[in-house]
C-alpha cells in the first residue's frame, strides 16, 4: 500500500492590492480561495497548480493580484460563495 503525499495548502496576503486581501490555494483539492477587502470569501474549483504558479510569479512581478484574478480567474471557473453567506453579518 502506498500512501499518497498530502499536498499543503498556501496563503498569500496581498497588502498591495486594492480588492483582494488574501488569497489561498489547496492543491490536494485544486480549489483557490479568494477573501476579498469587502470580506467576501470564495472558492474557485478545478484550479490546476501552474495556473496557481502563475498567479504568484504574477503578482512577484506586476505586484496587482486584482489584474490576474480579472484576466485569468474571474468567469473562467467554477466558483462559490462561501462567505459572507447572504445576511450574515461579518
Amino acid at each position: 500500500m502506498s500512501l499518497k503525499p498530502i499536498k499543503m495548502s498556501s496563503t498569500l496576503y496581498t497588502p498591495r492590492s486594492s480588492t483582494i486581501h488574501r488569497i489561498c490555494y489547496r492543491e490536494d483539492e485544486a480549489l483557490l480561495e479568494i477573501e476579498f477587502r469587502t470580506g467576501n470569501v470564495y472558492h474557485y474549483y478545478d484550479i490546476a497548480p501552474r495556473m496557481w504558479k502563475l498567479f504568484l510569479l504574477y503578482i512577484e512581478c506586476e505586484g496587482s493580484a486584482g489584474t490576474f484574478f480579472n484576466e485569468y480567474i474571474r468567469n473562467r471557473f467554477t466558483c462559490e460563495k462561501v462567505f459572507p453567506r447572504s445576511g450574515e453579518a461579518r
